[in-house]
C-alpha cells in the first residue's frame, strides 16, 4: 500500500477510455416496480433512462459501478521515485498490464515485479516496487498504456444501495419529464435526492 502522503503524478498529457458495463446496476424490473410502471410498451425507453442515470452517477462520483475495463494513456512515467500514478474509476480490482514504447520504438510490457498496485486506496494507485526505476521511453505522444479493471463487482448487488437508489430517482424523474430533462444521453438536471445519495461517494481526482 502506498503512503497517504505520496506525491500524485500529474502527466502533461493523458487520455482515458473505458468499456461499457455488461449490465446495468438497476434492472428493468426493479426500475418499473420503483416507478410503478405497468406497461411493456416503454421498456426500451426505461432502459435508456437507467443507462442515463448510471452514467450521471459515474460521472458525478468519478467511479465505475459495475465492472468495467479502463485504458489510461499517459505521456511519461513519474520523475520522482516516490510519486504514484492515479487510476481513475474509483475501486480498482486489478491492473491488467502496463505497456510502453521504449527508446528504440518497440512496445514493451512492464513486468508486474516492477510496480505495486494499491487497490485499497480510492482511486487506485500504482507505485514503483522497492529498489526499482521506471523504464526510459520515447519523448513524444501518449506512449504509456495502463489497462485495468475497476468497479464494485459484476452484479447489481455489489453496488452500494445509495448509488442504485440515485439511479432509480434519476430514471424515474426522466420518465416523468421525458421531453424536458434529457437530450440524447446527457442528463441536464438531477433531483436533489440523487445528489444527496451520491455526495459521500465522490472521489477526488488529481488528473
Amino acid at each position: 500500500m502506498t503512503h497517504l502522503l505520496s506525491q500524485i503524478f500529474r502527466p502533461t498529457r493523458w487520455s482515458l477510455s473505458k468499456t461499457a458495463p455488461a449490465k446495468e446496476p438497476v434492472t428493468l424490473e426493479e426500475m418499473k416496480a420503483h416507478a410503478r410502471i405497468d406497461d411493456f410498451d416503454n421498456d426500451a425507453t426505461v432502459d435508456g433512462f437507467i443507462a442515463a442515470g448510471r452514467q450521471w452517477v459515474e460521472n458525478h462520483t468519478h467511479r465505475a459501478l459495475i465492472t468495467q475495463t479502463f485504458v489510461l494513456k499517459i505521456s511519461s512515467f513519474p520523475l520522482a521515485r516516490e510519486a504514484v500514478i492515479e487510476l481513475l474509476g474509483g475501486k480498482v480490482q486489478s491492473v491488467t498490464s502496463i505497456q510502453y514504447v521504449d527508446t528504440n520504438g518497440a512496445t514493451q510490457t512492464l513486468a508486474t515485479s516492477e510496480y505495486v498496485v494499491d487497490s485499497d486506496w480510492e482511486p487506485g494507485r500504482i507505485s514503483l516496487a522497492f529498489d526499482k526505476t521506471w523504464p526510459a521511453i520515447r519523448e513524444w505522444g501518449l506512449l504509456i498504456t495502463i489497462t485495468y479493471v475497476a468497479g464494485y463487482g459484476d452484479d447489481p448487488a455489489d453496488v452500494p444501495a445509495s448509488l442504485r437508489s440515485a439511479i432509480k430517482i434519476i430514471a424515474s424523474d426522466l420518465y416523468e419529464n421525458r421531453e424536458d430533462e434529457i437530450v440524447g444521453q446527457t442528463v441536464s438536471s438531477v433531483p436533489w435526492g440523487a445528489k444527496v445519495l451520491t455526495s459521500t461517494y465522490r472521489v477526488f481526482r488529481m488528473i
